[in-house]
């Protein structure tokens, strides 16, 4: 107990005595800065009634010197005016009541001046006894002492005014007397006094505006030769002394020259005081807020000082139980609590149990550790012969199988899959529990990923009669730069969850749109809904937990519990989260929001390719959702969709001579078994084809199930077990394509594969195409990202190495070699082929498409074509070389291509040119007049 009091006996030491000070301090500075403000705002109202005391003397100064009847009027309204502007402001100042009371007799004062009919004596005593009271006022001035500076300046104010009034007095007494009669002695001893009084010193005041005025004033060469004129002036009366109207007018004037100059430094003065008292007010509220912001700071610090000194309270306390607890339930190793209110033997006895506990976290983070190596292990043990499994399963379902053995390969299908992507949820698992699953980024296509991953579920949603809306915004047609297999594997997860879960006969719509982009960087949801069987609200936010599995479903659906966690962890560290939307029996809504870097040189724009053209869309036959995803297509396009399209075709349809009308009935729908039949006969036609080509296949499995796999896709194929033999065969033999593992016997492949592509380059021999076949994602983003050129992640289908294949040798398998084709085409983009080739395959049976005219020149020399379309904006077009390869194809083929060219609008091209081409066509060709060209010249 001794020691709780000392800690916060020394906390109250160094924090709430001294913050208790500073705010004792504060709160006095704040009172003595309110009583200065205070004092500043009757200094305030003080200077604003001396202002206009000083403006009343000027004007009552005035009316004694103006004779012109005009003018005196004028002046006497305005001394009125100042007089009603006192009253008005200041009726409630005892100290102007002598003041008011005097200019009562103004008006019998004006009376007598008017009429002649007064004393010059009277009339100067009654003006100067009003400055006199008006001086008196101002010289209260005095009792303010807010500021050194300012007092000054209000000194020098005071003085200023007495200048003013002893020059006026001066101008009166001498004019009046000399007017009549000469000066007494007396009265020239008093004018001599007043001469000597009637300069102001200013050399107390410090640097400011109204110093340089005045100085400038006393220096300038008017204000000397007034004063001058003033003392010769002077001189002369007093040599004279005689009485004269002329020696009295013009001394008056003399001195009204100087009273002028009097009026000038007092008006600086004024002005400066103004100055002084607006940056006195400045600093005193600066002064004032800092002093409150400070009061606050120290009233907030002594709370929080207080509540702290509580909470350490608390804590110590606390800190005294725990360290009772602890010792009750440690064995005797540890301290002995003799000391039980010491806090070092209680620091003590707590770091000697937190060794004890990092010690067992150890231990079982190694059993972590240890299980997730076993689980990692064990599951690619079994992950291996199951990948053998399924090629067999592959190899055997191109094989001609009865009705009864194709439904048993179907089942060991189905269930190898299951089993595998059980494995790869434990893998996943295993790997984020151990903190091994890390981020690897490359560049892909994002429109391609979710295009293909949807493509891929058709079959299964035709087999579970779904019906199945999609959108894919076209703008997500760009090189992103990510983690593409986490993304993949988020996206498989999400809609295998609503193929499982939504029963036959339900819907599924699945949407990518782009939210927003910059220049680097794009933000997309991706969307996956359902009309499926829902989720409790209660289970919401457990169906994100590891193993989190509902017992009810998972006799019925199956599944491991980890899906939904593995995607989650994967979103976490794309920097997103997946979000929910679930009511029981009414479906689910998962999305996802991420932002991917891109890069926008790299990719194609198809944004407004057909802008201009026109559309109308029959609305009968097609629901709102899907008219929604045509529109937005179209709109993307630049298609221009005409409203109203049911009168239109109505109008249209049994004319017949419409004019620049096409109009085109689309019968679709097609039953799901009739798909499913047309794409059984079509994978059993492409498997029964192989390529002309010699396959070098390095692997570590020694079955034959590769090798079997690709003998019925290659016509020629070797196979070896190691990287050394691998390097060694190609030396001895050409190969077309070379598809290796990454880890091999001997030498791995990154070896072997450096040694071949040296080699090659050396001999200057055509650089072989070589395949990885990767066992996880982390070899292609790590290893091999510039020594191969195409990748296959196991495991692989023949449909994916057919697919490879046909990229490498850019031919159609041997026995569809030997017909010469009807169209090759090179358009300016893949998306103007696609289309072209839309609409050519209903009038050709064969028709090929390119990119590039290095591409066309390559399949030119493989196949001859009875057309070749070519776009006049095409990249690479050099007409030079298209006849080039025109001649070429006639020597390899012995056959004469026809050559149509595209040309945009207004387009002018050389004569030469038009006379290779068999047609020139505008690219704005509608699709009719398209299609009867073609006819024609096939």
């Amino acid at each position: 107990m001794r020691l709780h009091f000392g800690l916060l006996g020394i906390l109250r030491l160094i924090a709430t005595i001294p913050l208790c000070i500073i705010f004792f301090l504060s709160s006095w500075y704040l009172i003595r800065q309110y009583d200065i403000n205070m004092d500043l705002k009757d200094l305030k109202s003080k200077f604003i009634i001396s202002l206009d005391l000083v403006n009343l003397s000027k004007e009552l100064d005035k009316e004694m010197i103006i004779n012109d009847t005009t003018s005196k009027n004028i002046n006497r309204q305005i001394t009125d005016h100042t007089i009603e502007h006192i009253k008005s402001l200041h009726y409630n100042q005892n100290s102007i009541e002598p003041i008011l009371d005097k200019l009562n007799t103004l008006f019998q004062i004006r009376h007598k001046l008017d009429n002649s009919d007064f004393n010059k004596s009277e009339i100067s005593s009654y003006f100067r006894d009003i400055n006199l009271l008006i001086k008196d006022d101002i010289l209260e001035f005095r009792n303010y002492n807010i500021s050194h500076r300012i007092n000054l300046f209000i000194l020098a104010f005071v003085s200023s005014y007495s200048n003013t009034i002893t020059i006026s007095a001066k101008r009166d007494l001498v004019a009046n007397i000399i007017n009549y009669r000469a000066l007494s002695d007396q009265e020239l001893l008093l004018w001599l006094e007043l001469i000597r009084n009637n300069k102001l010193d200013y050399s107390h005041l410090p640097s400011s505006q109204a110093k340089n005025t005045i100085e400038s004033i006393f220096t300038s060469n008017e204000y000397r030769q007034a004063i001058n004129n003033l003392s010769t002036f002077t001189i002369e009366i007093i040599k004279d002394g005689l009485p004269s109207n002329y020696l009295a007018q013009k001394h008056y004037d003399l001195i009204s020259d100087e009273l002028k100059f009097a009026y000038q430094i007092q008006e600086a003065i004024i002005s400066q005081i103004k100055s002084e008292i607006d940056n006195f007010s400045t600093e005193i509220l600066f002064d004032s807020i800092i002093a409150f912001v400070v009061w606050l700071i120290s009233i907030v610090l002594i709370l929080t000082s207080y509540y702290t000194k509580n909470y350490i309270r608390a804590n110590i306390n606390n800190l005294s139980k725990i360290i009772k607890k602890i010792k009750s339930v440690s064995s005797a190793n540890l301290s002995d609590g003799t000391q039980e209110n010491s806090l070092e033997n209680g620091h003590k006895i707590i770091n000697e149990a937190l060794d004890r506990i990092i010690a067992q976290k150890d231990i079982a983070q190694s059993d972590s550790r240890s299980k997730t190596a076993f689980l990692t292990n064990i599951s690619h043990e079994i992950k291996a012969p199951l990948n053998g499994i399924m090629g067999f399963i592959d190899l055997l379902k191109s094989r001609s199988l009865g009705k009864d053995e194709k439904e048993l390969i179907d089942i060991i299908e189905h269930s190898s899959q299951t089993l595998l992507k059980a494995i790869n949820n434990i893998i996943n698992m295993a790997k984020i529990e151990a903190g091994e699953s890390e981020i690897y980024e490359s560049e892909f296509v994002l429109y391609n990923l979710f295009d293909g991953i949807i493509t891929s579920y058709f079959d299964r949603l035709i087999a579970k009669n779904l019906s199945l809306t999609y959108y894919i915004d076209p703008e997500l047609m760009i090189t992103a730069f990510s983690d593409e297999e986490k993304i993949r594997q988020i996206a498989i997860n999400l809609i295998d969850n609503a193929i499982k879960f939504t029963p036959n006969g339900g819907k599924i719509n699945i949407y990518a749109k782009k939210i927003s982009s910059t220049n680097s960087d794009i933000s997309f949801d991706f969307i996956v809904k359902d009309n499926g069987i829902g989720i409790a609200q209660n289970a919401i936010n457990k169906i994100f937990d590891s193993f989190y599995v509902d017992e009810n479903l998972s006799r019925t659906y199956g599944g491991t519990g980890l899906g939904l966690s593995i995607i989650n962890h994967y979103a976490k560290m794309l920097n997103s989260k997946i979000n929910v939307q679930s009511q029981l029996k009414n479906g689910s809504e998962f999305s996802l929001n991420l932002t991917l870097k891109f890069h926008p040189h790299n990719d194609k724009n198809y944004a407004n390719i057909f802008k201009g053209s026109k559309v109308s869309i029959n609305k009968n036959d097609i629901d709102e959702e899907n008219l929604e995803i045509i529109n937005l297509y179209l709109k993307y396009l630049g298609v221009a969709i005409e409203p109203n399209a049911t009168p239109v075709i109505g109008k249209f349809k049994g004319d017949k001579n419409p004019k620049n009308i096409e109009y085109q009935e689309l019968n679709h729908g097609f039953s799901p078994s009739l798909i499913s039949l047309i794409n059984t006969l079509l994978n059993s036609l492409k498997s029964t084809q192989k390529y002309n080509l010699k396959i070098l296949i390095a692997t570590n499995d020694t079955s034959k199930k590769i090798k079997e796999m690709f003998e019925e896709i290659c016509a020629n194929v070797d196979v070896v077990y190691d990287g050394k033999s691998l390097y060694e065969l190609t030396l001895i033999n050409h190969y077309d394509a070379i598809f290796t593992d990454i880890a091999l016997n001997k030498q791995n492949a990154i070896i072997a594969t450096t040694n071949i592509i040296n080699t090659q380059d050396e001999k200057d021999i055509e650089r072989t195409p070589i395949i990885a076949m990767l066992s996880s994602p982390k070899d292609k983003i790590n290893k091999t990202n510039l020594l191969f050129d195409y990748y296959l992640q196991k495991p692989f289908f023949k449909s994916q190495i057919i697919e490879i294949l046909s990229s490498i040798d850019n031919k159609d398998p041997l026995n569809a070699l030997d017909d010469t084709r009807d169209i090759l085409l090179l358009k300016k983009s893949k998306m103007e082929n696609r289309i072209y080739q839309a609409v050519l395959s209903k009038i050709c049976h064969s028709i090929d498409s390119t990119d590039s005219l290095d591409e066309l020149e390559e399949i030119i020399q493989n196949r001859a074509y009875k057309l070749i379309l070519i776009d006049y904006g095409a990249a690479q077009f050099d007409f030079k070389r298209v006849l080039n390869i025109l001649k070429t194809s006639y020597e390899l083929h012995k056959f004469m291509s026809k050559m149509v060219l595209f040309i945009e609008p207004n387009t002018e091209i050389p004569t030469q040119m038009k006379t290779q081409f068999a047609k020139i066509l505008n690219t704005n060709i509608s699709k009719s007049e398209l299609e009867n060209q073609i006819k024609e010249l096939l």
